[in-house]
């Protein structure tokens, strides 16, 4: 089996990764920018548009862009994964074992990677169309419930704090739009569009959160995960979309990466098997979520990510290892 994805799923999987990668960090995994963090969103979109710009042009293929942009891409989706057991811990299931909920998540990724690439694409197709509308009618159902005043101070910890949270933003989207960089059968211009897009949309979700939960200057993840899907003052009926809006958010986000990883693994090491380069993506994430300090590390790698990624690429262009150039076609 080879590890293949068409142009239009990995632009929608893209495009939901980026979403959910950038809200998950700046909501719940380090909200230090604090109201400032729509902004880190924007500039992280804007430090990482040159970047994309140039692989959806030019098409790097060695191993010197292919090994870390896969790399990455793991070490990220274990990060995610680690989210979804330590969501699934805050629905009442604390007592149940890490491992317990680790393979299941788990095992739904690889699940619907052994379908291949499109099968995550449409999956998150799907998703695009539907959680515009469950969203919506959160929105619409605590409109009195929002306070535009809670988005003061606009700068929020200010300028450092934003800058410092959009070069973290920069590394997030790089590990989500990997899987921009598998696509063959297109090469366009507007590949990296829908990635600015998830930016602007995790931007947008950012600042409706804020005007429903004041500042948090303290607090641990879990304290912060309920305050964006139990506010306090959120009724039970919307609770659950809420909860559906996540945890399907961070599945769709789990399973881009993992698959990006696993087809990055495939392409450096070509006699492997497609299921077994996802199996093996699979294990390692869940040994590496198992890390207890992963997420702090994450949080970390996510600063020096972009700049990594991005030196790879360049040095693996100036090697001369890139495909070549393909028309766009039309997709439909």
């Amino acid at each position: 089996m080879t590890l293949l994805i068409s142009h239009r799923p990995a632009r929608a999987a893209a495009l939901a990764a980026v979403a959910a990668r950038l809200f998950q960090g700046l909501v719940v995994d380090a909200p230090t920018t604090q109201n400032g963090a729509w902004l880190s969103a924007l500039i992280g979109g804007m430090l990482a548009a040159p970047w994309m710009f140039v692989i959806s042009k030019y098409r790097p293929r060695g191993a010197l862009f292919i090994a870390p942009l896969g790399l990455y891409a793991l070490v990220d989706s274990a990060c995610v994964l680690a989210a979804v057991t330590r969501s699934a811990g805050y629905l009442a299931l604390d007592r149940s074992a890490s491992l317990v909920l680790l393979i299941p998540a788990g095992l739904a990724a690889l699940w619907c990677m052994w379908r291949n690439g499109d099968a995550v694409g449409y999956a998150a197709m799907i998703w695009t169309r539907i959680a515009p509308a469950l969203l919506l009618g959160v929105a619409l159902l605590q409109w009195r419930y929002f306070r535009p005043e809670w988005l003061r101070p606009v700068l929020g910890a200010g300028w450092p704090s934003i800058i410092e949270g959009g070069v973290r933003c920069a590394g997030w989207i790089v590990a989500a739009f990997a899987i921009m960089a598998l696509p063959e059968d297109e090469e366009c211009v507007s590949s990296f569009l829908p990635v600015l897009l998830g930016a602007g949309i995790a931007a947008g979700l950012t600042l409706l959160q804020f005007m429903l939960v004041p500042t948090q200057l303290g607090g641990g993840w879990l304290n912060r995960l309920d305050a964006l899907l139990c506010n306090g003052r959120t009724p039970l009926y919307l609770q659950l979309p809420m909860i559906v809006l996540w945890f399907a958010g961070l599945f769709h986000l789990l399973a881009c990466e993992l698959f990006a990883a696993s087809a990055c693994l495939q392409r450096l090491l070509t006699k492997l098997d497609g299921k077994l380069c996802a199996l093996l993506a699979v294990a390692e994430a869940i040994a590496l979520s198992r890390v207890g300090v992963l997420s702090a590390y994450g949080i970390a790698l996510s600063r020096w990510g972009f700049a990594a990624i991005g030196t790879t690429t360049l040095l693996s262009m100036l090697a001369g290892k890139k495909g070549g150039k393909i028309p766009c076609a039309k997709s439909d």
